[in-house]
């Protein structure tokens, strides 16, 4: 099942985070293709220029439909996916794409956080959690070890059915 094996990753801000250094270098960086999935246009602009300005492709989802249309058309190498989405619920999109074999990383987020918003989205099988707002270098040093325990998952996958 995918999901399986990673280390869930709660990016929930505290005092003890704010120079613990998360920005991780991005020399020598990969263009990983990212699906955006906000129901909120401000943010979802701001993010997807954010993204792109660092070589990053990002497709836009604004609800459930479109984002399942979205993962069976495109593969993507990390799934960004916010839990309020209007009257779509994030957490059942996570569960879904998990229950369709989607082995993509997913990040979710949220601006309502609570301990059981945490666990609902490790259970509902994401890799990694932001309470929003976030630090943008958090949000992209995320993706890229996301995005490098990924490739080599899918490596070691290939070697061992080769």
């Amino acid at each position: 099942m995918p999901g399986v094996g990673r280390k869930f990753e709660d990016h929930t801000r505290t005092e003890r985070d704010t120079d613990s250094g998360w920005a991780l270098e991005m020399e020598g960086k990969d263009t990983v293709r990212i699906l955006l999935v906000e129901d909120d246009q401000r943010i979802a602009g701001f993010m997807k220029r954010g993204l792109e300005a660092e070589s990053h492709e990002v497709d836009l989802a604004s609800e459930k439909a479109q984002t399942l249309a979205l993962t069976e058309a495109c593969p993507y190498n990390t799934i960004i996916l916010d839990i309020f989405l209007g009257s779509d619920d994030g957490l059942d999109i996570c569960r879904v794409l998990r229950q369709r074999s989607v082995g993509t990383p997913i990040l979710m987020m949220t601006a309502k956080d609570s301990a059981e918003t945490r666990q609902a989205s490790e259970e509902a099988g994401a890799d990694a959690y932001f309470s929003k707002p976030f630090p943008f270098d958090d949000l992209l040093a995320t993706i890229m070890r996301l995005h490098k325990s990924y490739v080599s998952a899918d490596s070691l996958r290939g070697i061992q059915a080769g």
